[in-house]
């Protein structure tokens, strides 16, 4: 087994999708004027071993040259939004108007108070427990000190509308209201590929519920409220995460120059996820890392994409995503922030 590195020069990340070996070539967009040549490449390199494959995922780290890192220096300053709920003075809360108009409450938004002096990123993806039901981030967003705005998000708690009201032993009412006010205290993980695709895709509503549905089901986790965070109280399910889990960890603390990863397992391309800095990529990986081994443990296979046919579909995806990264306008798959590449993702 080799391990493939793919390295980013500036501007230049890198675009993959959901593939089957035996379709790759039909009616494949980036195969448009094949012959045109763009200034930046992928470079490839083909590494013996094994240390990033277990069972049925494989991770291919995603390198970045020195001048793409300095680039997009603006990410590495960015937390996660696990980080920011841990943050003092960051809270996200049911839909609130705080003076900004008269309407509040909504299942598709939320609110967002940083008051802290941090800059907290929520990725498309992350999923946040508590409030009046269980939310996974539907778009990308970037949140200074001192603001406050809504955040559109789908619900992945099909059967719930209520706070959940946890006693805490000696409790006084004050705190008690403002806990309940500042509802999501809990963030879950990064969702899985197959439901941040449907969120990204299929925008709907009970698009998201039946694909909620289908993974709990499939790791026998479902419950009453029907929510996606109940896989952390799915024994079978824990039991195969965490071989995943333990197998990986500590693998990218070390990775200076490392921005993202692609997912792998059986013959698709699960996810690509790259960031615009390594700092904001450690953030975010173990996130990212649960919602990959959640896939690999419903519906993974091992892994049969060879190290050639990677080497191929990077080269034909180059010319694609080049012309992507220099557009001035963003898309579902790139999220820039003033100017500065924040995250790039293919589901």
């Amino acid at each position: 087994m080799k391990r493939i590195f793919f390295y980013l020069l500036p501007l230049t990340l890198l675009w993959a999708c959901n593939t089957d070996t035996s379709e790759r070539n039909t009616e494949n967009p980036m195969d448009a004027n094949p012959t045109t040549e763009t200034t930046a490449t992928f470079e490839i390199k083909l590494d013996d071993g094994d240390a990033f494959t277990h069972e049925n995922l494989r991770l291919y780290p995603v390198k970045a040259s020195e001048a793409f890192i300095n680039g997009n220096e603006l990410p590495s300053k960015m937390k996660s939004l696990k980080e920011g709920i841990d943050t003092r003075g960051f809270y996200v809360t049911e839909k609130k108007p705080y003076g900004r108009f008269d309407d509040a409450g909504a299942v598709n938004s939320l609110t967002v108070q940083n008051k802290s002096e941090e800059t907290i990123y929520l990725m498309q993806g992350d999923v946040v427990s508590g409030g009046n039901q269980d939310r996974v981030i539907a778009k990308n967003l970037v949140v200074p000190p001192r603001t406050i705005t809504d955040i559109e998000v789908y619900c992945v708690e099909k059967n719930r509308w209520q706070y959940r009201d946890e006693s805490i032993e000696g409790e006084d009412p004050e705190a008690k209201k403002k806990r309940k006010i500042f509802a999501f205290s809990g963030y879950y993980n990064v969702a899985s590929s197959g439901l941040r695709k449907t969120v990204r895709e299929s925008k709907d509503q009970q698009s998201v519920w039946n694909k909620v549905g289908e993974l709990t089901s499939k790791n026998n986790a479902s419950t009453n409220t029907g929510t996606y965070t109940a896989l952390s109280g799915s024994s079978e399910f824990n039991v195969a995460a965490d071989s995943y889990l333990k197998f990986f960890d500590g693998k990218v603390d070390e990775l200076d120059d490392v921005v993202g990863m692609v997912a792998v397992s059986g013959k698709k391309v699960l996810a690509v996820d790259i960031f615009g800095h390594p700092e904001l990529f450690k953030r975010q990986f173990p996130g990212l890392l649960h919602g990959y081994v959640t896939d690999a443990v419903t519906e993974g296979a091992p892994v049969v994409l060879t190290d050639e046919f990677m080497t191929k579909y990077v080269k034909r995806l180059n010319n694609k995503f080049d012309r992507d990264i220099q557009s001035k306008s963003d898309n579902d798959e790139l999220f820039r922030y003033k100017g500065q590449v924040v995250h790039f993702s293919k589901l």
